[in-house]
């Protein structure tokens, strides 16, 4: 954190270079090519590997109310979980996984390594970042992940750019967004930094549908508003980056604190409960290689603290006051070897110490002592990429395996290795256009959280089982310009799945969740997206997915029912007309199946259908920006539904509120005007 405050500070003042001087050739200086003319590293173009990748650039194309949640939202494959409305918890699963088989990257750092955790998108400030890569399925073995869905990676903004944003709208909500990265010399090397600070807060009374849990008696039915939803949030995020020749040193701190109520379920609301958050991320990176050779290596140390205050026992079964604190430390180094133009060896080592604890602050009593609850976890990958047919056919072999070590107690402990082989596979038959094929073997082991957590409304498992997964998919990319008016891309893909003793999270009838093991799960499904930008004015952003994701294991009560919380059909569509700088006119629509947020599919959940917009003006560049975004345009709130899903004699409807994860709607019409100043030195 004290990092973060004195980068925050010297980021702005950080010498730039004179303008008048001549810019250096970068093929002479492999430090400005690596820093400036770099936008993504080897492997993220998507044309260029055989995993389905998904690079969304952070522009003028998003509206100023985006967050990472709503980014991801409109990818295909890729399915955003929130409870409820602006700032409130959101998580992203893809191709039918759950959350936690989706793991999180900050510049290439784990954020939840072999998905310990569901990271909460809310707590990642858009503003920071330059881009956002999806890796669907199959990621590259420089993250030592294997993924049963896949990896999301957040990069952080490199070119110099300062920007100022104020934002304040419906619920009472407020934002304050500052960040600043600069470049220039440093001795006989060149430093960059960046810095971020973000203060978020709102009341979060939002409108709702309550059927007062009486789905027989509509007399009853009312929209009241949602009570002890507010939070206060504040984040910063700051980087140095130190290079000469091929050599890059690196220093990142990242912290948050948060201070939120939980207001429970819509048919059981909490007036009380509270949670507080801290967390704090420091890393340490190096990089370097010569010709033929690249070497990169980071260090980190994830802290995070959670306190929950549950007086009345309004989320679980009992008054709670305790603190969960989990800390990561871990390393991680890959290599590159590339003695042949076609082929390239790598190595990838990941290592990593995990704790849990917790504190009953009632009765003083802790775990850290006769129960340490901690994780030793080591991973390595072999990889080759070879290439052949004048670099048209690419084959990318990857050998992986994880070792775990478990110490739930000081008398218990456990030792598990689990193998991860894939094998990815692209040709090029025309400039254009790339098929893919991917084959992949992935697990996830249950996290601490899962197995001994407690947070009032969610209770671990101690009982649970390592997920393992096998997986496959087929698919295309098409890419094509017209001329300087037309430029448009295409992708399409189909996806498999199976998944022994998968983790999901059920309700009981207390409206507890409780993660189980669902014995075997099966996840088929199609997905499409496609790009367009006409006439320098117009650009088009679609998606289109369909899941057949299925329970398979042997209760006869559950078996081939529908895995809770997964659409069969998701869409999306971005449309952004703009004129220059000075104005641009922005317009997003998803839709969603309906689905079941519980195991037996008894429990449905409404389909939705939302629009949001914005509209931004900028007379002159100099002067700032203003821009009014409204979201869930149409004020939905409702939808009809069948009344019993299960009874296919009871054809009655009864209208149901719109809600996003098991009970916890989502806001009506929201309205924000946000006035943003920025300034770009390189584009004087």
């Amino acid at each position: 954190m004290l990092l973060s405050l004195l980068v925050l500070l010297a980021v702005p003042a950080l010498a730039e270079e004179p303008a008048e001087e001549p810019a250096e050739d970068p093929a002479e200086d492999p430090a400005e090519e690596l820093i400036i003319t770099a936008k993504a590293p080897p492997g993220t173009d998507p044309g260029a590997t055989s995993g389905n990748v998904t690079v969304i650039e952070i522009d003028g194309r998003q509206s100023a109310s985006a967050d990472v949640a709503s980014v991801l939202d409109g990818v295909a494959g890729a399915t955003v979980t929130s409870l409820g409305g602006l700032g409130d918890w959101a998580a992203v699963s893809i191709r039918g996984s759950s959350a936690r088989q989706v793991q999180v990257f900050l510049d290439g750092v784990p954020l939840n390594p072999d998905g310990g955790e569901a990271v909460n998108l809310s707590e990642l400030p858009l503003s920071a970042f330059e881009r956002v890569e999806v890796w669907r399925g199959l990621a590259p073995a420089r993250y030592a992940a294997a993924p049963i869905g896949g990896v999301v990676d957040l990069i952080t903004r490199s070119e110099p750019w300062t920007s100022l944003s104020l934002s304040g709208g419906s619920y009472r909500t407020g934002r304050l967004v500052g960040v600043a990265s600069r470049r220039g010399p440093l001795g006989s090397g060149r430093l960059e930094g960046m810095a971020m600070a973000d203060l978020f807060g709102t009341t979060g009374a939002t409108r709702y549908f309550d059927d007062n849990g009486t789905i027989y008696t509509p007399i009853d039915d009312g929209v009241v508003l949602r009570e002890n939803n507010a939070k206060l949030q504040g984040s910063g995020l700051a980087r140095l980056r130190w290079s000469r020749g091929r050599l890059r040193l690196g220093v990142q701190d990242g912290f948050l604190a948060r201070d939120e109520g939980l207001p429970g379920h819509i048919q059981a609301p909490s007036l009380e409960a509270r949670l507080m958050s801290w967390r704090n991320l420091l890393s340490l990176s190096a990089e370097g290689g010569g010709a033929q050779t690249r070497i990169e290596s980071r260090a980190w140390l994830l802290q995070r603290q959670e306190q929950l205050d549950d007086p009345a026992g309004e989320l679980g079964v009992a008054s709670t006051e305790q603190r969960d604190a989990f800390t990561t430390v871990g390393l991680l180094g890959h290599g590159a070897w590339a003695p042949l133009p076609a082929l390239v060896a790598g190595a990838t080592l990941q290592g990593r110490h995990e704790q849990y604890v917790r504190t009953d602050l009632s009765s003083g009593a802790s775990s850290a002592g006769d129960d340490p609850r901690q994780r030793e976890a080591v991973s390595g990958a072999l990889s080759l990429d070879l290439r052949g047919l004048d670099d048209r056919l690419l084959l990318s072999p990857v050998v992986q395996a994880l070792a775990l070590y478990d110490r739930s107690s000081l008398e218990e402990s456990s030792a598990a290795l689990y193998g991860s082989p894939r094998l990815g596979l692209a040709l090029r038959p025309l400039a254009s256009l790339v098929a893919k094929a991917n084959l992949m073997r992935s697990v996830r082991p249950p996290d601490l959280s899962e197995l001994f957590g407690d947070r009032g409304s969610m209770r671990g498992n101690p009982e649970l089982l390592p997920e393992r997964g096998l997986g496959a998919d087929l698919g295309a990319r098409l890419v094509g310009e017209r001329g300087a008016g037309l430029r448009g891309s295409l992708d399409l893909a189909g996806f498999w799945a199976r998944t022994q003793d998968a983790i999901v999270v059920v309700q009981n009838s207390q409206r507890t969740s409780i993660p189980v093991n669902f014995g075997l799960t099966r996840v088929v499904g199609l997905e499409g997206a496609a790009t367009a930008d006409l006439i320098d004015r117009l650009d088009l952003r679609g998606a289109l997915t369909w899941t057949d994701a299925r329970n398979l294991s042997e209760d006869p009560s559950v078996n081939g029912l529908r895995l809770p919380r997964i659409p069969s059909v998701q869409a999306s569509l971005e449309s952004g007309l703009r004129h220059g700088e000075q104005l641009r006119l922005g317009h997003a629509w998803t839709w969603a199946s309906g689905t079941f947020q519980d195991a037996t599919n008894f429990y449905p959940l409404a389909p939705r259908s939302l629009h949001s917009a914005f509209l931004r003006v900028q007379p002159r560049s100099a002067w700032p920006s203003a821009e009014l975004s409204v979201l869930n345009l149409a004020d939905r709130l409702v939808e009809v539904v069948p009344r019993n899903p299960l009874d296919p004699a009871d054809d009655a409807r009864i209208v149901s509120a719109i809600t996003d994860y098991a009970g916890y709607p989502l806001p009506g019409r929201t309205f924000l005007l946000t006035l943003r100043w920025e300034d770009r030195p390189e584009t004087r």
